[in-house]
């Protein structure tokens, strides 16, 4: 069996120029090739991305409702800085949904489906060694977008989606922790045996282990940080 994590769902087969100039800017945030505190001039990013001001202006908006970008008046646009007390707030939701997820998303997983989830991660191990984080990030983000979708609950699929960005915002900040990916690695592991034995509490604690796990780490790369 081959398995795929499920695409990111489209509204469109061909997005606008407003969504495409979004997903454009928001990866720029999500990578950290824009970091935060960082001014976001319009003009600037318009030339950079070749097009008008206003769909650069509608993205910040949206961008903003989902909390990472912050607009000052008479200040200007400002990449969000994530603090001590968002990143609390952040994984207080996520712990309770994430665990929700788990105990409707688990008889939805087959076997077969489980042991490729396995194998996927296995083989994130030589890579991680080799300080190749992107196979593992992404293996991250695909394995906890998946338990949300196989809850078949689309309002907490929907509240998870407005988290999922500053969510990985913050991990990328928490894979900043050395030695915290191969951890998170074999913490998806654990998980992952307890679904194959069927064992939906024990599945669920460490899920529960897990997310509070990233927000320690965060929390320690934030504190880290301000002493620099």
């Amino acid at each position: 069996m081959q398995f795929k994590f499920p695409e990111p769902p489209r509204l469109n087969s061909r997005p606008s120029l407003s969504e495409a100039v979004y997903e454009m800017i928001k990866q720029r945030l999500l990578s950290q090739e824009l970091e935060p505190g960082t001014k976001l001039r319009e003009e600037d990013l318009a030339d950079q991305l070749g097009v008008s001001r206003t769909p650069v202006r509608e993205a910040i908006n949206k961008l903003e409702r989902e909390g990472l970008v912050e607009i000052i008046p008479r200040y200007g646009t400002f990449v969000a800085n994530i603090s001590s007390k968002d990143v609390e707030e952040i994984y207080q939701i996520r712990e309770a949904l994430e665990c929700l997820a788990m105990r409707l998303a688990l008889p939805r997983f087959s076997k077969d489906k489980l042991l490729e989830l396995a194998r996927i991660h296995k083989e994130c191990k030589v890579p991680l060694e080799k300080g190749d984080f992107d196979p593992f990030i992404k293996v991250d983000t695909a394995f906890h977008d998946l338990l949300v979708k196989l809850s078949k609950n689309k309002r907490l699929i929907r509240f998870m989606s407005n988290l999922n960005n500053q969510i990985r915002l913050g991990r990328l900040e928490s894979f900043s922790v050395p030695g915290r990916a191969r951890k998170s690695l074999a913490e998806h592991q654990r998980i992952i045996e307890a679904m194959l034995e069927g064992n939906a509490e024990e599945a669920e604690n460490l899920v529960r282990q897990h997310s509070r796990n990233v927000k320690d780490n965060i929390l320690y790369f934030l504190k880290m940080k301000k002493r620099d």
